[in-house]
């Protein structure tokens, strides 16, 4: 049994927020390509597929990164890093993890599934970009963006306009919540020569996120313009909005703390948007 829960806990399965964070972004494209309440079939395989590659996401980070962890104070008692899972062990539930995630997705069109490999390259190769990338927030973005781009194919079998500017939205909010989580780690990232945003903007960073921000709200503009949204998704998203410039603000001087607090408030700023198009499904 002790076995069993130090293999939930490396999927981090306790802790959801990273399921959320991948999960608000596909329901609000899922729920606008179908028009109103999508097929509860492929609303049920996006919900667990979305649950299940945010747990092998983190098998694979634990994996890759089991050398550093154990440098890294908020990191140093992950089961990996810690010997209470073995590489092996987690390597099974890694290749577990990803023939669920095929059992599901096979049951989606061609198109969805070429575009979930892709996805799944991206996901197992994301952890290396901390090593070379001088801003790896960005390749999680676009990691992160994928289920809006197969929740379009899946149910429309074509990525349109929409789609793609819902799918740039979420990079940039990715990089924005992101890179409030890891000014918490930029000392021990330095210490241990892994990259990030906020050690390559440094002081600059939140001035960088706000913009970031401002990048993706103007694209859920262009959106909401395009399919001719009524005032309540912009009274959504301008709630949603004023939440994002809060954190940006109370974390203006790099306290560490306060950007953990800005970045579990990106739950909050993702349901809101959720809601936003949901408002619109009788448009």
């Amino acid at each position: 049994m002790d076995k069993f829960n130090n293999l939930l806990i490396l999927t981090r399965i306790h802790n959801p927020i990273g399921i959320f964070l991948l999960l608000w972004p596909t329901l609000s494209a899922l729920f606008m390509a179908s028009g109103g309440f999508p097929n509860i079939r492929v609303l049920t395989i996006f919900i667990f597929g979305t649950i299940l590659m945010r747990t092998a996401g983190c098998v694979v980070n634990d994996l890759i990164d089991r050398n550093l962890d154990c440098f890294v104070e908020r990191t140093k008692n992950r089961p990996i890093a810690s010997n209470i899972v073995s590489p092996k062990e987690a390597s099974i539930l890694l290749l577990v993890l990803i023939i669920f995630c095929f059992i599901l997705v096979i049951q989606l069109n061609f198109m969805t599934i070429c575009i979930a490999f892709i996805a799944l390259i991206f996901s197992l190769t994301y952890p290396l970009t901390k090593r070379f990338f001088a801003v790896p927030q960005l390749y999680l973005g676009i990691t992160f963006g994928f289920g809006i781009l197969m929740a379009f194919s899946a149910v429309q079998n074509k990525i349109p306009t929409e789609a793609l500017i819902l799918f740039i939205s979420n990079i940039f909010w990715a990089f924005a919540y992101d890179s409030h989580y890891a000014v918490g780690d930029m000392a021990d990232d330095k210490k241990i020569n892994i990259r990030s945003s906020p050690l390559t903007f440094n002081k600059k960073i939140i001035s960088i996120v706000t913009l970031s921000y401002f990048l993706m709200f103007l694209s859920l503009f262009i959106i909401g313009t395009l399919e001719n949204f009524s005032y309540i998704y912009y009274v959504l998203l301008s709630l949603a909005f004023v939440i994002a410039m809060y954190g940006c603000f109370e974390s203006r001087h790099m306290d560490a703390k306060k950007n953990f607090k800005a970045f579990l408030r990106s739950n909050y700023i993702g349901m809101i948007i959720f809601f936003g198009f949901v408002s619109q499904l009788h448009n």
